[in-house]
């Protein structure tokens, strides 16, 4: 397509920065990209005009108009305000999807993929995009009212401003109001895994079994039925959550489960009294969040915006792992495209999903456009059109919507996810092979949280992001972990480095060096 006739593309909206994303490929972005100018519209009333992706390889930076998202974030929000029923909706509709597309994945063959048909094998992959397609029109509404330009959470305080709640009670109360009022799926995962701690150390034989020199496989030769079925369903449920995107750290082996159990087995914590002092944590705050509500007299829309601000973040990590489910289980038939064309598993992954059709259907594929794709490509969409380019025409429009300055500072400011204040040494952590540096006490500073990096969130004194919004993965885990959180710096992992001794104030939203 001739980039003259794209509407938006050179308009005077400047591009925006929304996500900076390592290890993905165009078989799972473009299908957001796309719904963002087009089928989003269908549940909230206004799409993105336009999108704009940068992929150097497997590394993502995608764009919007800094005035587009806002305007459609402030939309949102008035939506909410007029209608805050349809925030219910949203809920509703992500989990309901969420599971239709994970029955959908469940589905999807494993084994035997080269007696497939072509057509049958677009038929899957045809599938797979349109449902995750009806998705994203839902699951991104939450995202889009607050990630970017914390156009709800502004709104909130403007709120507790005008009933007279004082300036510094502003930030925790909004956390407060916004807290989930049941469990999301990672602390649910975390304590199914812990009740099978506590089995095993009530056990003579097997706390024996379990012991500090023990390892996965002497264990597995002398595990008990009864637990090998407790362990080995846990990681049938499980052990997909850290394949993001493209599955580059692989999957969570049962031998990384029997590790994880032998040092809570022989830790010094009660695990049962631990267990029982979260549950009444939990309690106690929920209660005191009833009782903030009834001192306030938060009356609608607020009251039914707050009640689904918190499972707004609930709903996020449903769908996330419905999502790492789906595309894990989707990665064989990606594998059987790339070896049916004769082309790498790279390349298979950057074929749009016109192009897998002609390819299976029609014989119909350009290995030297998708060798020069996998290195570096820029793709933008707006309403009904779209363009993928390489070469010199794509790294000109890089250059011009990457142009970004990084002020020397020794303090960012960015939204409160997590109320509390600690000070600690930093440590970027990205990805799972980041976590071998953290230890307990630092302060970890990435992009963005996802559940592949739990395992030292747990370990962290405070969390700091790049990315925000109230509803993100990082600030849904340190309320349950009660980890000070600040999120939506924009620039953290640009302005601090490892061995950094940094202060988080999580309370005002203040990142500061000591």
């Amino acid at each position: 397509m001739n980039t003259k006739k794209l509407k938006y593309l050179n308009d005077k909206d400047p591009w925006m920065l929304a996500e900076e994303i390592p290890d993905i490929d165009f078989f799972f972005c473009q299908i957001w990209l796309k719904v963002f100018v087009n089928e989003f519209e269908k549940p909230s009333g206004r799409a993105y005009r336009k999108v704009l992706a940068v992929l150097r390889g497997y590394h993502l930076w995608f764009y919007y108009g800094e005035k587009d998202s806002r305007a459609v974030g402030d939309f949102l929000v008035s939506r909410f305000l007029r209608t805050p029923e349809f925030t219910k909706t949203i809920n509703k509709q992500i989990v309901a999807l969420a599971d239709k597309l994970s029955a959908f994945a469940h589905k999807v063959p494993q084994e035997n993929l080269s007696q497939l048909t072509n057509q049958r094998l677009w038929r899957l992959y045809k599938a797979y995009n349109e449902l995750h397609t009806e998705f994203y029109r839902w699951g991104w509404l939450p995202v889009g009212v607050d990630m970017f330009h914390s156009n709800l959470t502004d709104r909130l305080k403007q709120y507790l401003r005008s009933i007279d709640v004082p300036e510094y009670k502003v930030n925790e109360y909004l956390v407060l109001l916004t807290q989930p009022t049941k469990k999301s799926l990672i602390q649910i995962e975390q304590d199914e895994f812990v009740a099978i701690a506590i089995k095993i150390k009530k056990d003579v034989f097997h706390r024996q079994l379990f012991s500090r020199r023990a390892t996965a496989k002497t264990i597995k030769r002398r595990i008990k039925p009864h637990i090998r079925r407790l362990i080995e369903n846990h990681w049938q449920k499980y052990h997909y959550v850290k394949f993001l995107w493209i599955g580059k750290e692989g999957v969570y082996t049962i031998d990384y489960y029997i590790d994880e159990l032998i040092k809570l087995v022989n830790s010094a914590v009660d695990l049962s009294k631990q267990y029982q002092r979260r549950q009444r944590e939990l309690k106690h705050v929920l209660e005191q969040r009833i009782k903030l509500i009834a001192r306030l007299h938060i009356k609608n829309p607020w009251r039914t915006i707050i009640d689904a601000w918190g499972d707004f973040m609930l709903t996020k990590i449903y769908r996330r792992f419905a999502q790492i489910y789906a595309i894990y289980q989707m990665q064989p038939v990606i594998q059987e495209i790339a070896r049916r064309l004769d082309i790498t598993l790279m390349q298979a992954r950057f074929l749009l999903k016109d192009e897998v059709k002609e390819a299976l259907l029609n014989n119909k594929i350009n290995r030297a456009i998708l060798n020069r794709r996998t290195k570096f490509c820029l793709y933008y969409t707006e309403k009904n059109r779209s363009v993928i380019l390489t070469g010199e025409k794509a790294r000109k429009i890089a250059k011009s919507v990457q142009l970004r300055v990084v002020v020397a500072t020794n303090e960012l400011r960015g939204q409160t996810g997590c109320i509390g204040k600690a000070t600690g040494t930093v440590k970027i952590v990205i990805r799972p092979a980041d976590m071998a540096k953290f230890n307990k006490g630092d302060i970890l500073i990435s992009i963005a949280t996802d559940p592949d990096i739990v395992p030292a969130m747990k370990k962290a004194a405070a969390i700091v992001t790049e990315q925000g919004g109230i509803t993100s993965h990082a600030a849904i885990v340190s309320r349950e972990l009660g980890v000070p959180c600040v999120i939506g710096t924009k620039i953290a992992t640009k302005v601090f480095k490892d061995g950094d001794r940094v202060e988080v104030d999580a309370t005002n939203g203040v990142v500061r060096k000591v």
